[in-house]
């Protein structure tokens, strides 16, 4: 018996595509400054809180706030850019 079965890996196209969005990416997040660079990554890989992340940084919960949410935004204008 043959089936037809759905080939769910990625094109080469599809591969090249997301490199080079990976790499983009990672440009913009280097443009970060280094305490909320590291807030977002802490908060992206680790999936820490806001308030983990304030306990972890040991800065108060609004500035790590507002470094996640203003990073977030930079990145986002970062990647529009591109």
């Amino acid at each position: 018996h043959q089936h037809d079965i759905v080939d769910e890996t990625a094109t080469p196209l599809d591969q090249l595509q997301r490199r080079q969005y990976e790499g983009q990416l990672t440009q913009c997040v280097d443009r970060l400054d280094d305490a909320p660079r590291q807030a977002v990554l802490l908060a992206y890989f680790e999936g820490l809180t806001h308030e983990q992340l304030a306990a972890r940084l040991q800065r108060p919960l609004g500035t790590v706030k507002t470094w996640v949410r203003r990073s977030l935004q930079q990145l986002k204008a970062c990647l529009e850019d591109v």
